[in-house]
C-alpha cells in the first residue's frame, strides 16, 4: 500500500471551495483531487474515475447518492450535522429574518425535529424544502423563487450555485467541522480499499499451487463459485488458507474492481458488533466520532465482505448479520436512513457449522443463507503431494525477503522426507513458518542446513511425537487445568480465560466439549 491514499472529490464551488482550506491538514496523508461538477447521466464518472484512480470518492446530498449508484468504488457521503443547520442558519439571520433552506432528503444525521423547534427558540423563519435529485433540486428552487421571493437562502453547493445566478445570497450548509470529520471517514475508507487492493494483488501472485486432485477440484469450484452474488462458506481446518480462497474469489469474481474487506467475527465485542458493521451516525453515543463512521459492510460495497471464523459469533449478532444480509440494507447506528449494500459474501469457519446448528449454537436460517455454495479446504496431511511444491515455493519468496542464497534444491532434498512423514497439525500456516524459520537460519550459516540433525535443531516439532498420538491426554490436562481454574475464580470467565491465556470464546468451547463428554462433572463448574 502506498503512503497516501487517493480521493476524489466531485461537487460545486462553495463544497470545492471549503474542501480546499483543509487540504493541508491532511496532505501527508491523502492526495485529494477536486473536481468541480453536478452529478448526471451527462457525465461519464466511469472514466473520471479510470483517468484520476481514486480509493475513494466524496461528494455531497444527491451527489453523493448518484455516484453510489453509478462507481465501483466507495463513495463517502459529506454529513450535514444539527449544528451545521443551526450555525448555517445564524449566518443566514444577519441577512434576512426569512430563510429558505433546501437538504436533500436522503441526507443522514438531520433531526426532523429540529425544523419544527426553531420557531420556538428563535426569531427567524425557516421555509425547509427537500429534493431528491439535482434535477429536482433545481425545480423546487426556480418554484420558490418565483412564488416566493427568497431573501437568502441556504443549502448544499449546488442550491449556492443557483442562488447566485439568481442575484439571491446563499449559505452553505455543510461546516468546516463536519467537512474535517468526513475527509477523516474517507481516508479511512480510501485506506481500506487499498489495502484489499493489495490483498487481491497478493493473491495474484500466490496463485494456487496444486499437485494433488484434491486441491484441483477446489481450484474448479473457486473459478465456477466465484461468479455473481451468492454466497460462498469456507470450512477447513485453521491454516488450510481459507483467506487466500476468498482472495481468490474476490480476485475472480464479479466485483473484483471493489474493495476486498475482512472482518474477524470472533475479535468484535458484542457491544461494539452494530457500530463495526453497520456504522453510525453522529451523536449516535458518547464516544462517537464527529461526522460518525461508515460501517465495515458500507465499505464493502461493491466488493467482498469477507466474514473470518464465523462460527464464534454470539447467536444475538447472528440475528442482526441476517438481518442486514436478507434485506441487503444496513441502518448505522442513531440514523434513520438505511443504506443499500451490494457485494460478494465469503463466510469461512473451522468449526463445523451444520453440527452446530443441530446443537442450537448456530442460527440454521443464516447457515443457510451462508452456505448456497460450499468448499471444504481438505488439511495438508491430507494432501502430501502438495507440500514440497507449497514448500519450494515459500524458499523462493523467503531466500528474496532476507536476502538470502539458499541452494534450494539441495534444501529440498533434505526437508522433503522429513516434511513427507510430519502430520502438519498446524497445515499451510505451519509449512510457510518452518521454510521462514530455514531460511533465516540460512543467513548465519551456509552450510548448516545440509544436514538432517540441523534441520530437527531449527525444526524441533518435526521430531516429536504426532499429535493425534497426545490429543487424548493433552485434553485431559487442558480440562483439569480449566476445572481447577474454574475454581480457582468463582466461575468468572472472563478471569479464568485470561489466567490461561485463552480467549473467553475458546473458552466456552472447551466448556461446552467437557459438557458433552461429562455433564454431571461440566455442571458443577
Amino acid at each position: 500500500m502506498s503512503d497516501r491514499v487517493r480521493i476524489l472529490v466531485i461537487g460545486y464551488r462553495k463544497f470545492s471551495e471549503l474542501i480546499n482550506v483543509l487540504l493541508p491538514e491532511f496532505e501527508h496523508e491523502a492526495d485529494i483531487t477536486i473536481i468541480e461538477s453536478v452529478a448526471s447521466e451527462n457525465t461519464d464518472y466511469a472514466k473520471l474515475v479510470e483517468r484520476h484512480n481514486p480509493d475513494t470518492v466524496v461528494s455531497a446530498g444527491s451527489n453523493a447518492a448518484y455516484l453510489s449508484s453509478t462507481l465501483n468504488v466507495p463513495v463517502v457521503l459529506q454529513p450535514v450535522t444539527d449544528t451545521d443547520v443551526i450555525e448555517a442558519l445564524g449566518k443566514a439571520r444577519r441577512v434576512a429574518s426569512r430563510v429558505h433552506m433546501f437538504t436533500y432528503a436522503g441526507q443522514p444525521g438531520l433531526s426532523k425535529r429540529l425544523f419544527s423547534s426553531l420557531p420556538e427558540v428563535s426569531d427567524i423563519e425557516v421555509i425547509h424544502r427537500s429534493y431528491g435529485t439535482a434535477d429536482e433540486a433545481k425545480e423546487a428552487f426556480l418554484i420558490a423563487m418565483a412564488a416566493e421571493s427568497p431573501e437568502v437562502i441556504v443549502g448544499p453547493s449546488h442550491i449556492c450555485r443557483l442562488a447566485e445566478q439568481s442575484g439571491c445570497p446563499a449559505i452553505l450548509v455543510y461546516s468546516r467541522e463536519s467537512a474535517r470529520a468526513m475527509l477523516r471517514t474517507a481516508i479511512d475508507t480510501a485506506a481500506n480499499a487499498q489495502q484489499g487492493r493489495a490483498a487481491a494483488e497478493g493473491g495474484r501472485d500466490k496463485s494456487f499451487i496444486i499437485h494433488s486432485p484434491q486441491m484441483e477440484r477446489v481450484a474448479a469450484l473457486v473459478r465456477n463459485y466465484a461468479g455473481g452474488r451468492a454466497a460462498v462458506l469456507l470450512e477447513g481446518e485453521s491454516g488450510t488458507g481459507k483467506e487466500h480462497i476468498a482472495r481468490e474469489i474476490h480476485r475472480l469474481g464479479d466485483f473484483a474492481d471493489g474493495p476486498l474487506v475482512a472482518i474477524n467475527c470472533g475479535s468484535i465485542p458484542n457491544e461494539l458488533f452494530e457500530s463495526e458493521l453497520f456504522g453510525y451516525a453522529e451523536g449516535a453515543f458518547t464516544s462517537s466520532r464527529r461526522g460518525g463512521r461508515i460501517g465495515l459492510m458500507q465499505q464493502a460495497n461493491g466488493g467482498l465482505l469477507f466474514l473470518d471464523e464465523i462460527g464464534e459469533l454470539p447467536l444475538q449478532q447472528q440475528v442482526k448479520l441476517l438481518r442486514a444480509l436478507q434485506e441487503r440494507r444496513v441502518r448505522p447506528v442513531g440514523s434513520e436512513r438505511e443504506v443499500a449494500i451490494d457485494f460478494k459474501l465469503v463466510a469461512a469457519t473451522n468449526r463445523d457449522l451444520s453440527r452446530a446448528v443441530l446443537l442450537g449454537e448456530f442460527r440454521d436460517d443464516l447457515y443457510y443463507r451462508l452456505n448456497v455454495f460450499n468448499l471444504r479446504l481438505p488439511p495438508l496431511r491430507d494432501r502430501l503431494e502438495d507440500v514440497s511444491a507449497i514448500a519450494r515455493y515459500y524458499l523462493i519468496h523467503y531466500a528474496a525477503e532476507y536476502a538470502v542464497t539458499v541452494d534450494i534444491d539441495q534444501l529440498m532434498a533434505v526437508v522433503e522426507p522429513l516434511f513427507a512423514r510430519y502430520s502438519w497439525p498446524g497445515n499451510i500456516r505451519e509449512l510457510q513458518n518452518f521454510v521462514e524459520r530455514l531460511v533465516v537460519n540460512c543467513r548465519e550459516s551456509t552450510h548448516i542446513l545440509l544436514s538432517e540433525s540441523s534441520v530437527f535443531e531449527i525444526l524441533p516439532e518435526l521430531s516429536r511425537p504426532s499429535p493425534t498420538a497426545t490429543t487424548g491426554a493433552l485434553k485431559e490436562l487442558e480440562a483439569s487445568a480449566i476445572i481447577a481454574a474454574m475454581e480457582k475464580f468463582g466461575g468468572d470467565k472472563q478471569r479464568v480465560a485470561n489466567h490461561l491465556g485463552m480467549s473467553v470464546t475458546t473458552l466456552w468451547r472447551r466448556l461446552k466439549r467437557m459438557e458433552e463428554k461429562d455433564p454431571e462433572e461440566a455442571a458443577r463448574h
